[in-house]
């Protein structure tokens, strides 16, 4: 397993506790105090700020070359998908709030980080398992058994 890979495995466990922790907690505080102060359970989000740290964790290997041409392609396919997904989750949402409030209502401004939130870390969260499913889609062997 390669450098990549560490990290893309860091951001996709980070991120999947962080938004189960999140779901569980405002779902909680959802039915005990209601639905604005219930955003507070979002803080455990901020588990995700822990796939930043991959870079410090998982050292570059020694040696001369660090990364090929299929290393290089994964990654410029992997962050393409990221940008794609993070790009239609803003869309959504936005178009979401707009059919949800009606075109002629005021939208509260505390919903804009949320929405910017969501699409930075769609975009990390997808770029890291496009990564893990391309290095396990590459490591197959065909049918033939030949590589």
């Amino acid at each position: 397993m390669n450098r990549a890979q560490k990290m893309a495995w860091l951001t996709v466990v980070c991120t999947g506790i962080g938004m189960f922790l999140s779901i569980i907690d405002v779902t909680i505080l959802y039915f005990k105090i209601g639905f604005p102060r219930a955003q507070a359970g979002l803080a455990f989000m901020a588990a995700v700020g822990f796939a930043g740290l991959g870079s410090f964790i998982f050292k570059k290997e020694p040696g001369p070359v660090q990364a090929d041409e299929r290393d290089r392609m994964i990654q410029l396919h992997s962050t393409r998908a990221g940008f794609t997904a993070s790009y239609l989750v803003f869309g959504l949402l936005a178009m979401g709030i707009w059919c949800f409030q009606g075109p002629n209502q005021l939208i509260n401004v505390n919903v804009l980080p949320q929405i910017w939130m969501a699409a930075f870390i769609t975009a990390f969260f997808v770029q890291a398992l496009c990564t893990l499913i391309l290095y396990g889609k590459d490591n197959k062997m065909p049918e033939g058994g030949a590589l």
